[in-house]
């Protein structure tokens, strides 16, 4: 018969049944107390019998041998105790149990009514099946798929499981739902009460199994437990073809769904804000063109004044555009920083002021936020650092700065800069910073202020990753 190993499941020792088995086999003897040894043993050894003495982490011997019958049903099985037999309730453990569930599984095991691993009639089952001359999967060293699957079942922080044809849970990953919890048992009695998630859940995997057809991102929501969920399910197929079960991952999105909607509130405040200033901004404009038609004699003048107002209304649409949420699909690309920077330094100089590139470097960004980024940034520093101000665009190890050497940020923090509505001076309400910093978290940054040792403004982004960092 060869060396064998048997595995004993539960909290006895299995020195006992091995001193009991002496000098009837070459068997080695191993114990496991948690349901990952389990799985983890019966995936990288060899096995040629299961003994399962009772409970391990609460979950029931009965629901423990369905989880490992589904994976490995050849595998000889001894049952201690024959509790299996005396369930007062045939329904509370397995949900849509019957007699002839029960029966199946009564004959898919060797069931001793006994206590102890030292009982003679534990020690004739052991020995029989011992000598099953195939035991499936678990006699056999483990295929490189099937400790990639078990990897994936270890590693995953996903919730990932697989369930049998009648929907019992065979493995899970235990990264959210304790394996003890749900082994051998189906959705319908996880829960104290079935709630509407529940028998939506349970008709998912009477439709996969049923169909052998997937269900693919089902976005679930618990109410008693007010969390979100993403899930896949996908059919199991036996080596015959048919449908066996299913499996599945579930991922927990309730901090994702959170984040959506406070981005969402905060769009429509900013659309909001936006709108009314653009409505201002839209009036001085019409006021201004008008005067404009009436009072200009100078052509090249008139040239200059005319483009610049063309493009504050391009920046009041984009302002717009870029604070609705619903309305702006972003296009991200590969960009030089020194493009848009260049681009709109062009448009906003004057004669005096410099534009300085240093340590240019890419960002994954959309090429018209970042344009509006660079136009309230470098329109800012000409506006409060002086026509004659030197304003500094350069990359850093995390990110990019933007700086100038003009007089600074006379508030403290200098961060409040960005609030919305903040009075700066003779010069109104200041919304602008504040889309900025919309902007940057928009693209995944962070955008911070503070002021130079040397005097002037400087203007943090972090937390950019070179598009080129992962090739």
């Amino acid at each position: 018969m060869g060396d064998q190993t048997v595995l004993v499941v539960g909290e006895d020792d299995a020195s006992t049944l091995e001193r009991a088995l002496e000098g009837r086999a070459a068997v080695t003897f191993r114990a496991v107390a948690s349901l990952a040894d389990l799985f983890d043993t019966l995936c990288y050894d060899t096995v040629a019998a299961l003994v399962v003495s009772g409970a391990i982490e609460g979950a029931p011997g009965r629901d423990i041998v369905r989880g490992v019958r589904g994976l490995y049903p050849e595998l000889p099985v001894v049952v201690l105790d024959g509790d299996s037999r005396k369930r007062d309730d045939p329904h509370e453990e397995t949900g849509r149990d019957d007699d002839r569930t029960q029966q199946e599984y009564l004959e898919s095991v060797t069931v001793v009514d006994a206590d102890s691993l030292t009982d003679e009639r534990v020690v004739d089952a052991v020995t029989g099946a011992l000598a099953t001359e195939d035991v499936g999967a678990a006699g056999r060293p483990p295929s490189r798929l099937e400790t990639l699957a078990m990897s994936m079942f270890d590693g995953f922080p996903d919730h990932l499981y697989a369930k049998d044809e009648a929907a019992r849970h065979l493995i899970t990953s235990d990264a959210t739902v304790p394996t003890n919890s749900v082994i051998g048992r189906t959705d319908e009695v996880l829960d104290e009460s079935v709630d509407e998630h529940t028998n939506k859940s349970v008709d998912d995997d009477r439709y996969v199994i049923a169909r052998g057809k997937p269900l693919l991102e089902r976005e679930e929501y618990t109410d008693g437990h007010d969390k979100y969920a993403l899930t896949s399910k996908v059919p199991w197929y036996g080596p015959d073809g048919s449908v066996t079960g299913l499996v599945g991952i579930t991922r927990d999105i309730t901090s994702r769904k959170s984040q959506e909607r406070a981005l969402r509130q905060h769009n429509e405040r900013l659309a909001k804000i936006a709108i009314v200033a653009a409505h201002q901004f839209r009036n001085e404009l019409q006021v201004a063109s008008g005067r404009f038609d009436l009072a200009t004699e100078d052509p090249e003048h008139e040239a200059v004044v005319a483009e610049s107002l063309a493009q504050l209304e391009r920046i009041t649409d984009d302002v717009v555009r870029l604070a609705n949420a619903e309305t702006h699909e972003a296009d991200e690309r590969t960009i030089w920083l020194s493009t848009p920077a260049r681009e709109v330094w062009e448009a906003l100089s004057t004669d005096e002021a410099d534009l300085e590139i240093s340590n240019d470097r890419l960002v994954a960004a959309d090429p018209r936020s970042l344009r509006l980024f660079f136009e309230i940034l470098l329109s800012n520093a000409i506006e409060h650092g002086g026509e004659d101000v030197t304003v500094t665009v350069a990359g850093t190890d995390d990110g990019f700065y933007v700086a100038d050497d003009g007089t600074g940020i006379d508030l403290e923090p200098p961060g409040r800069v960005f609030d919305v509505g903040f009075e700066l001076g003779d010069n109104g309400v200041g919304i602008g910073l504040y889309v900025a910093r919309r902007i940057a978290a928009d693209h995944g940054w962070s955008l911070d202020a503070s002021n130079r040792p040397e005097g002037g403004a400087r203007f943090d982004v972090s937390v950019v990753t070179d598009p080129r960092a992962d090739e």
